[in-house]
């Protein structure tokens, strides 16, 4: 049971919350594992015998083409070429998709488990006009979805997704692409502590801050030097932006962005929620390999810490307080 504010020990809330979960860990998700470690073994090896025999045929389907377009008995597109290449890069797919299903979406299912209230849903993702109102996300064309958790904690409902933003673009010869604009993970937490504005935090920029800016909102000049150095803050309320921004909340995303090795981060505040979001460009709250034993409790314990840092930002925040300006 998490304590009043004021009797508020983060120090002892993590060691307490850290000793149940390595307690967890040994009961319920090491068993799992070891279980489950067959299964990963023998797609593993289906996996190296399809490479093996895809670059024995392939090669050789590509050679009788060429012979028999050379001597004429039979004229082949050599555009089958790539259909033969494309459908083993598919049936090579296949180990790493059966894998997923049956081990890697059940061992989170266990992981996210641990935190009471929370559930795991693969795919899910933001919706559009989310990602659009929060004004910290890039224009984009498609989003693509991974992992995706939702739940409660400390009376704060919580959305933890993992985004692939990607804006698709053209040259001069007509060719388009898709190219990556956001990879990472969002976090959105509902706040009792009301406020009318939208303000955002963004990475600084340097230079090129001054072609930063929105039509509505202004830049907010804070006392923290070692926070400015790292972040612009545009607000539509000059006053509500400070509330926000307490010097607790500038040290925790400071701590943040040390934890996700300096990543870009942004945070927005609009409809009395928060939205952090983290440019990682790594797959995060991942602790399922394929080719490794997933019998390494590192990897777990890193996500733990992932989710740790994101319930102690609601501490700082205060965000189930109900107190005014």
């Amino acid at each position: 049971m998490i304590t009043p504010d004021f009797e508020y020990d983060e120090y002892a809330e993590h060691a307490d919350l850290k000793s149940r979960f390595d307690q967890y860990y040994q009961t319920v998700i090491f068993p799992f594992l070891h279980k489950k470690e067959e299964i990963r073994i023998k797609y593993v090896h289906r996996f190296w015998f399809l490479l093996f025999l895809s670059l024995f045929v392939l090669p050789m389907l590509i050679l009788a083409i060429y012979v028999l377009n050379t001597i004429g008995k039979m004229e082949i597109d050599m555009g089958v070429i790539y259909i033969f290449i494309a459908l083993f890069i598919y049936i090579l797919r296949g180990p790493f998709a059966k894998y997923h299903r049956e081990v890697k979406n059940d061992t989170m299912g266990l992981m996210v488990r641990f935190f009471e209230g929370f559930s795991y849903r693969p795919g899910s993702g933001l919706s559009p006009a989310l990602i659009k109102y929060s004004k910290i996300f890039p224009e984009y064309t498609v989003a693509k979805a991974d992992d995706c958790f939702t739940g409660t904690y400390n009376d704060v409902n919580l959305l933890v997704c993992e985004e692939t933003l990607q804006r698709e673009t053209g040259n001069a010869k007509g060719k388009k692409n898709l190219v990556t604009v956001f990879r990472g993970i969002a976090v959105e937490m509902g706040m009792k502590k009301p406020f009318k504005g939208q303000t955002v935090v963004l990475k600084d920029s340097g230079l090129l801050n001054k072609f930063k800016g929105f039509p509505d909102m202004e830049r907010v000049k804070l006392e923290d030097v070692v926070f400015e150095k790292h972040f612009e803050v545009y607000s539509t309320d000059q006053i509500e932006a400070r509330y926000l921004l307490t010097t607790a909340f500038m040290e925790r995303i400071l701590q943040l962005k040390k934890l996700y090795r300096g990543k870009k981060i942004e945070i927005s505040f609009y409809a009395n929620k928060l939205l952090l979001a983290i440019d990682t460009r790594e797959n995060m709250f991942e602790p399922c390999s394929f080719f490794k034993t997933n019998l390494n409790k590192k990897k777990f314990d890193q996500v733990f810490e992932q989710f740790w840092m994101i319930f102690s930002i609601i501490h700082v925040l205060k965000l189930n307080s109900t107190t005014g300006l």
